[in-house]
Protein backbone atom coordinates (compact mmCIF):
# COMPACT_ATOMS: atom_id res chain seq x y z
CA UNK A 1 0.00 0.00 0.00
CA UNK A 2 1.23 3.43 -0.90
CA UNK A 3 1.91 6.42 1.84
CA UNK A 4 0.54 9.94 1.18
CA UNK A 5 3.19 12.15 -0.32
CA UNK A 6 4.18 14.94 2.31
CA UNK A 7 5.67 18.63 0.79
CA UNK A 8 7.72 19.95 3.18
CA UNK A 9 7.94 24.21 2.78
CA UNK A 10 10.20 26.15 4.04
CA UNK A 11 10.97 29.29 3.60
CA UNK A 12 14.70 30.68 3.59
CA UNK A 13 15.71 34.12 4.37
CA UNK A 14 19.39 34.33 4.99
CA UNK A 15 19.52 31.65 7.66
CA UNK A 16 22.72 29.91 6.91
CA UNK A 17 23.66 29.34 10.29
CA UNK A 18 20.56 27.34 11.02
CA UNK A 19 19.50 25.58 7.04
CA UNK A 20 21.39 22.93 7.23
CA UNK A 21 19.95 21.18 10.61
CA UNK A 22 16.64 22.12 9.32
CA UNK A 23 17.24 20.77 6.32
CA UNK A 24 19.01 17.15 7.77
CA UNK A 25 15.76 16.71 10.53
CA UNK A 26 13.66 16.59 7.61
CA UNK A 27 16.28 14.16 5.19
CA UNK A 28 16.46 11.92 8.55
CA UNK A 29 12.60 11.38 8.90
CA UNK A 30 11.82 7.84 9.71
CA UNK A 31 8.82 8.48 6.81
CA UNK A 32 10.45 7.85 3.46
CA UNK A 33 7.54 9.95 1.14
CA UNK A 34 8.67 13.92 1.35
CA UNK A 35 9.36 16.35 -1.03
CA UNK A 36 11.23 19.22 0.16
CA UNK A 37 10.10 22.82 -1.28
CA UNK A 38 12.62 25.43 -0.11
CA UNK A 39 11.43 29.43 -1.28
CA UNK A 40 14.31 31.66 -1.39
CA UNK A 41 12.96 34.79 -0.33
CA UNK A 42 15.91 37.31 -1.90
CA UNK A 43 18.35 35.48 0.63
CA UNK A 44 22.13 37.41 0.03
CA UNK A 45 23.57 34.68 1.74
CA UNK A 46 25.14 31.54 0.64
CA UNK A 47 22.93 28.82 2.72
CA UNK A 48 21.90 27.26 -0.04
CA UNK A 49 24.89 26.87 -2.65
CA UNK A 50 25.66 23.34 -0.93
CA UNK A 51 22.60 21.22 -1.54
CA UNK A 52 22.19 19.98 -4.64
CA UNK A 53 22.98 16.71 -4.04
CA UNK A 54 19.47 16.07 -1.98
CA UNK A 55 17.62 14.45 -4.58
CA UNK A 56 14.25 15.37 -2.53
CA UNK A 57 14.79 19.08 -2.57
CA UNK A 58 13.39 21.69 -4.97
CA UNK A 59 14.72 25.11 -4.38
CA UNK A 60 12.63 27.98 -5.51
CA UNK A 61 13.97 32.00 -5.71
CA UNK A 62 11.57 34.65 -5.56
CA UNK A 63 12.41 38.66 -4.84
CA UNK A 64 11.69 39.50 -1.07
CA UNK A 65 8.70 39.50 -0.26
CA UNK A 66 8.06 38.00 2.94
CA UNK A 67 7.26 34.76 5.12
CA UNK A 68 3.41 34.50 3.31
CA UNK A 69 4.13 35.13 -0.09
CA UNK A 70 7.15 32.51 0.12
CA UNK A 71 4.44 29.61 1.96
CA UNK A 72 2.32 30.42 -0.97
CA UNK A 73 4.67 30.34 -3.86
CA UNK A 74 5.68 27.00 -2.06
CA UNK A 75 2.35 25.70 -1.65
CA UNK A 76 1.96 26.39 -5.42
CA UNK A 77 4.61 23.79 -6.18
CA UNK A 78 3.56 21.34 -3.98
CA UNK A 79 2.44 18.00 -5.02
CA UNK A 80 1.72 16.24 -1.77
CA UNK A 81 -1.59 15.68 -0.16
CA UNK A 82 -0.37 16.47 3.72
CA UNK A 83 1.88 19.63 3.46
CA UNK A 84 4.14 20.62 6.64
CA UNK A 85 5.20 24.36 7.10
CA UNK A 86 8.73 24.65 8.61
CA UNK A 87 10.62 27.82 9.39
CA UNK A 88 14.46 27.65 8.39
CA UNK A 89 15.71 28.03 11.43
CA UNK A 90 14.02 25.59 13.47
CA UNK A 91 14.28 21.41 12.77
CA UNK A 92 11.73 18.63 13.23
CA UNK A 93 11.35 15.70 15.79
CA UNK A 94 12.44 12.50 14.09
CA UNK A 95 9.46 11.18 13.77
CA UNK A 96 7.06 13.33 13.64
CA UNK A 97 5.97 12.78 9.52
CA UNK A 98 5.20 9.63 10.42
CA UNK A 99 3.22 10.31 13.74
CA UNK A 100 1.39 12.26 11.94
CA UNK A 101 0.59 11.25 9.08
CA UNK A 102 -0.58 8.07 11.24
CA UNK A 103 -2.37 9.50 13.11
CA UNK A 104 -4.21 11.85 10.43
CA UNK A 105 -5.40 8.71 8.87
CA UNK A 106 -7.07 7.45 11.73
CA UNK A 107 -9.25 10.54 10.83
CA UNK A 108 -11.77 11.86 8.06
CA UNK A 109 -10.73 14.17 5.78
CA UNK A 110 -12.19 16.96 7.85
CA UNK A 111 -9.34 16.82 10.15
CA UNK A 112 -5.97 18.72 11.18
CA UNK A 113 -3.96 16.96 13.26
CA UNK A 114 -1.26 18.82 15.18
CA UNK A 115 1.35 18.54 18.43
CA UNK A 116 3.56 19.66 20.70
CA UNK A 117 6.91 21.97 20.21
CA UNK A 118 9.72 22.41 22.14
CA UNK A 119 11.31 26.49 22.82
CA UNK A 120 15.14 26.55 22.12
CA UNK A 121 16.73 29.66 23.67
CA UNK A 122 20.27 29.73 24.91
CA UNK A 123 21.10 26.22 24.84
CA UNK A 124 17.62 25.12 27.13
CA UNK A 125 14.85 23.77 26.20
CA UNK A 126 11.09 24.36 27.05
CA UNK A 127 8.15 22.02 26.28
CA UNK A 128 5.10 23.10 25.40
CA UNK A 129 1.84 21.79 25.26
CA UNK A 130 -0.29 23.31 22.78
CA UNK A 131 -3.53 21.65 23.26
CA UNK A 132 -6.95 23.29 22.75
CA UNK A 133 -10.54 22.33 23.72
CA UNK A 134 -11.98 20.63 21.01
CA UNK A 135 -14.99 22.24 21.12
CA UNK A 136 -15.61 26.22 19.40
CA UNK A 137 -12.20 26.05 18.11
CA UNK A 138 -13.01 28.99 16.16
CA UNK A 139 -13.49 31.47 19.32
CA UNK A 140 -10.27 29.43 21.26
CA UNK A 141 -8.53 30.00 18.33
CA UNK A 142 -8.92 33.78 18.03
CA UNK A 143 -6.80 33.58 21.50
CA UNK A 144 -4.97 31.39 20.72
CA UNK A 145 -1.49 30.57 18.73
CA UNK A 146 -0.98 26.92 17.28
CA UNK A 147 2.69 28.14 15.87
CA UNK A 148 3.14 27.19 11.90
CA UNK A 149 4.46 23.76 12.32
CA UNK A 150 2.96 22.05 15.04
CA UNK A 151 0.16 21.00 12.20
CA UNK A 152 0.13 18.79 9.74
CA UNK A 153 -2.16 20.50 6.77
CA UNK A 154 -4.19 18.65 4.35
CA UNK A 155 -3.18 20.53 1.22
CA UNK A 156 -6.73 20.63 -0.23
CA UNK A 157 -8.15 23.08 3.07
CA UNK A 158 -4.87 25.41 2.61
CA UNK A 159 -5.99 25.83 -1.37
CA UNK A 160 -9.92 26.02 -0.17
CA UNK A 161 -9.20 29.34 1.88
CA UNK A 162 -6.99 30.57 -0.32
CA UNK A 163 -3.44 29.71 1.79
CA UNK A 164 -1.65 32.58 3.53
CA UNK A 165 -3.38 36.20 3.75
CA UNK A 166 -0.24 38.09 2.56
CA UNK A 167 -1.05 41.09 4.23
CA UNK A 168 0.32 39.89 7.27
CA UNK A 169 4.11 40.59 8.16
CA UNK A 170 3.58 38.35 11.54
CA UNK A 171 0.90 36.38 13.33
CA UNK A 172 0.19 35.32 10.05
CA UNK A 173 -0.46 31.39 10.92
CA UNK A 174 -3.24 32.80 13.52
CA UNK A 175 -4.92 33.61 11.02
CA UNK A 176 -4.55 30.54 9.07
CA UNK A 177 -5.59 28.68 11.67
CA UNK A 178 -8.56 31.02 12.13
CA UNK A 179 -9.42 30.52 9.10
CA UNK A 180 -9.28 27.05 9.04
CA UNK A 181 -11.20 26.38 12.21
CA UNK A 182 -14.15 29.25 10.63
CA UNK A 183 -14.22 27.14 7.51
CA UNK A 184 -15.38 24.25 9.63
CA UNK A 185 -12.17 21.82 10.05
CA UNK A 186 -11.64 20.74 13.03
CA UNK A 187 -7.90 20.68 14.75
CA UNK A 188 -7.17 17.10 16.97
CA UNK A 189 -4.30 17.18 19.54
CA UNK A 190 -1.57 14.70 19.80
CA UNK A 191 0.53 14.73 22.70
CA UNK A 192 3.89 14.21 20.64
CA UNK A 193 6.56 16.89 20.04
CA UNK A 194 6.76 17.55 16.54
CA UNK A 195 9.34 20.18 16.37
CA UNK A 196 11.83 22.52 17.66
CA UNK A 197 10.78 25.93 17.54
CA UNK A 198 14.73 28.37 18.10
CA UNK A 199 13.97 31.82 19.88
CA UNK A 200 16.99 34.38 18.80
CA UNK A 201 17.02 37.81 17.55
CA UNK A 202 19.34 37.02 14.03
CA UNK A 203 18.65 39.40 10.82
CA UNK A 204 17.76 35.94 8.94
CA UNK A 205 14.37 34.88 10.61
CA UNK A 206 11.87 35.26 8.46
CA UNK A 207 9.00 35.24 10.83
CA UNK A 208 10.34 36.93 14.57
CA UNK A 209 7.80 37.09 17.18
CA UNK A 210 7.43 39.44 20.37
CA UNK A 211 8.98 42.19 18.79
CA UNK A 212 9.29 45.69 20.68
CA UNK A 213 5.57 46.88 20.07
CA UNK A 214 5.56 50.42 18.55
CA UNK A 215 2.66 52.38 17.04
CA UNK A 216 3.02 51.07 13.61
CA UNK A 217 3.59 47.33 15.06
CA UNK A 218 0.17 47.78 17.46
CA UNK A 219 -1.84 49.59 14.03
CA UNK A 220 -1.10 45.97 12.44
CA UNK A 221 -2.18 44.43 15.42
CA UNK A 222 -5.91 45.63 15.09
CA UNK A 223 -5.74 45.40 11.25
CA UNK A 224 -4.88 41.70 11.72
CA UNK A 225 -8.11 41.58 13.67
CA UNK A 226 -10.08 43.32 10.78
CA UNK A 227 -8.47 41.19 8.09
CA UNK A 228 -9.69 38.09 9.53
CA UNK A 229 -12.87 39.39 10.86
CA UNK A 230 -13.37 40.11 7.11
CA UNK A 231 -12.53 36.78 6.21
CA UNK A 232 -14.92 35.05 8.53
CA UNK A 233 -17.73 37.09 7.93
CA UNK A 234 -17.30 36.02 4.28
CA UNK A 235 -17.51 32.84 5.89
CA UNK A 236 -20.99 33.51 7.04
CA UNK A 237 -19.98 33.53 10.62
CA UNK A 238 -21.80 36.33 12.05
CA UNK A 239 -21.76 33.95 15.69
CA UNK A 240 -18.28 35.01 16.47
CA UNK A 241 -18.53 38.99 16.43
CA UNK A 242 -18.72 39.14 19.84
CA UNK A 243 -15.30 37.10 20.39
CA UNK A 244 -13.86 39.63 17.36
CA UNK A 245 -14.91 42.65 19.35
CA UNK A 246 -13.40 40.90 23.19
CA UNK A 247 -10.32 40.93 20.55
CA UNK A 248 -10.39 44.31 19.49
CA UNK A 249 -11.10 45.40 23.11
CA UNK A 250 -7.80 42.96 24.25
CA UNK A 251 -5.53 44.97 21.96
CA UNK A 252 -6.75 48.34 23.55
CA UNK A 253 -5.40 46.82 26.74
CA UNK A 254 -2.37 45.58 25.15
CA UNK A 255 -1.95 49.51 23.68
CA UNK A 256 -2.85 51.11 27.03
CA UNK A 257 -0.37 49.24 29.25
CA UNK A 258 2.35 50.47 25.69
CA UNK A 259 1.11 54.40 26.35
CA UNK A 260 -0.52 54.43 23.52
CA UNK A 261 -3.74 55.91 24.13
CA UNK A 262 -5.27 57.05 20.64
CA UNK A 263 -4.54 53.43 19.44
CA UNK A 264 -6.14 52.44 22.84
CA UNK A 265 -9.56 54.27 22.10
CA UNK A 266 -9.20 53.24 17.94
CA UNK A 267 -9.26 49.12 18.94
CA UNK A 268 -12.00 50.63 21.86
CA UNK A 269 -14.38 51.70 19.52
CA UNK A 270 -14.29 49.02 17.06
CA UNK A 271 -14.72 46.72 19.70
CA UNK A 272 -17.97 48.54 20.42
CA UNK A 273 -18.85 49.46 16.89
CA UNK A 274 -18.84 45.93 15.67
CA UNK A 275 -21.02 44.05 18.88
CA UNK A 276 -23.16 46.96 20.58
CA UNK A 277 -23.03 44.23 23.88
CA UNK A 278 -19.53 44.35 23.34
CA UNK A 279 -18.97 42.94 27.52
CA UNK A 280 -21.04 39.85 27.00
CA UNK A 281 -17.71 37.71 26.41
CA UNK A 282 -15.90 39.50 29.33
CA UNK A 283 -15.03 37.49 32.30
CA UNK A 284 -16.46 38.48 35.28
CA UNK A 285 -13.11 40.20 37.58
CA UNK A 286 -12.80 42.58 34.94
CA UNK A 287 -16.64 43.39 34.49
CA UNK A 288 -16.50 44.61 37.64
CA UNK A 289 -13.47 45.93 37.64
CA UNK A 290 -14.21 48.36 34.61
CA UNK A 291 -17.50 49.47 35.66
CA UNK A 292 -15.66 50.24 39.36
CA UNK A 293 -12.53 52.04 38.29
CA UNK A 294 -12.59 51.99 33.90
CA UNK A 295 -10.44 50.56 31.50
CA UNK A 296 -7.66 52.89 32.25
CA UNK A 297 -7.16 52.53 35.87
CA UNK A 298 -7.69 48.64 35.50
CA UNK A 299 -4.04 49.34 32.98
CA UNK A 300 -2.46 51.05 34.91
CA UNK A 301 -2.93 48.70 38.07
CA UNK A 302 -2.11 45.38 35.96
CA UNK A 303 0.35 46.55 34.21
CA UNK A 304 3.25 45.89 36.66
CA UNK A 305 1.53 42.10 37.09
CA UNK A 306 2.11 41.79 33.40
CA UNK A 307 5.70 43.10 33.51
CA UNK A 308 6.21 40.36 36.58
CA UNK A 309 4.34 37.58 33.72
CA UNK A 310 6.30 38.84 31.01
CA UNK A 311 9.82 38.46 32.48
CA UNK A 312 9.35 34.91 34.03
CA UNK A 313 7.55 33.28 31.19
CA UNK A 314 9.04 34.99 28.02
CA UNK A 315 12.69 35.14 28.75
Amino acid sequence: MSIPLVSIIIPYYNAENYIHECINSVVSQSYSNIEIIVVDDGSTDHGLDNLSHIQQLTIIHQKNAGACVARNRGLEAARGEFIKFLDADDYLEKDCIALQVEEALKHDHNTIVYGNFTIVSKNTLKPVNTRIAPKNQTATLLFSDLLTSTPLHRRYMLEAIGGFDTRFKNGQEWNLHVRLAGKGYQFTHMDKNIYFYRVHNAVGRISNTRKKQTEHSMMHEIDKVTFTHEALADMGRADLTGFISMRYWWIGRLALRHGFKELANLAFNQAKTIYPDYQEKWPLYYKILHTIIGVHIVEKIMAPLYAWYASRYFK
